[in-house]
């Protein structure tokens, strides 16, 4: 009997020892980390120099001066002065009365003008160019009448007027004349500084004269010699 239980114990003891181990609970497995590392890395930056624009020099071209004064139908029309050499000063702007009247009242000559208001004996300019119109259908010629004002003198002479010359005309009521000092009257010429004043006189077929423009005076300036 006590053979039987002992061995009862030993299988029971056995029995236990037989059981499964429990199996330890699995870990999760471990969660990937993202690390972003920011780097710094001194960068160097040269600036580019700065490169002043570029101009391209444009040569001057000198543009002749040319002086023109113009009266229509009368009025008086402002141009700028001349550059007179001496003590006078001439004037670009003409008489009210440059116009001039017919022998029946009408305003005979208009658009008057000149190419310049200084010209010399022995050195440049020596020549200025008159215009001058008329719608007068009685005038078939044109003549440029002057006289010279002697500044030399105290006072000032004035000379008798003389016909330059007739002027050249387009047969539609427009004249032009270009006149040059070596044309002037040589007692006149020989003046050393004088005002050079002028007038149109407008002729008929028959040689009468239909009337004149207004005496345009100290507007040209004439010296014999080089200033």
């Amino acid at each position: 009997m006590k053979k039987i239980l002992i061995l009862a114990l030993a299988l029971a003891l056995s029995g236990c020892g037989a059981l499964a181990p429990v199996s330890p609970t699995s870990a999760p497995p471990p969660t990937a980390q993202v690390i972003v590392a920011t780097v710094l890395v001194p960068v160097t930056v040269t600036a580019a120099p700065t490169q002043p624009p570029t101009e391209t020099p444009v040569p001057a071209t000198p543009t002749p001066q040319v002086i023109v004064v113009t009266a229509t139908s009368g009025n008086t029309a402002a141009a700028p002065a001349a550059n007179a050499s001496g003590n006078a000063t001439a004037t670009a702007t003409l008489p009210s009365d440059a116009g001039g009247l017919s022998k029946a009242g009408v305003v005979l000559f208009s658009n008057l003008t000149r190419s310049g208001s200084y010209f010399n004996f022995r050195c440049s300019p020596q020549d200025i160019t008159f215009s001058v119109s008329t719608s007068d259908p009685s005038v078939v010629e044109v003549d440029l009448f002057y006289r010279m004002e002697d500044l030399t003198t105290q006072p000032t002479s004035i000379t008798a007027w003389k016909n330059l010359a007739k002027m050249n005309s387009d047969k539609n009521g427009n004249y032009t004349l270009d006149v040059n000092t070596t044309q002037l009257n040589p007692d006149l010429r020989s003046i050393a500084k004088a005002w050079f004043d002028y007038e149109f006189v407008g002729i008929t077929k028959t040689g009468d004269s239909v009337g004149n423009s207004g005496k345009i005076s100290q507007q040209i300036l004439y010296l014999k010699d080089c200033p």
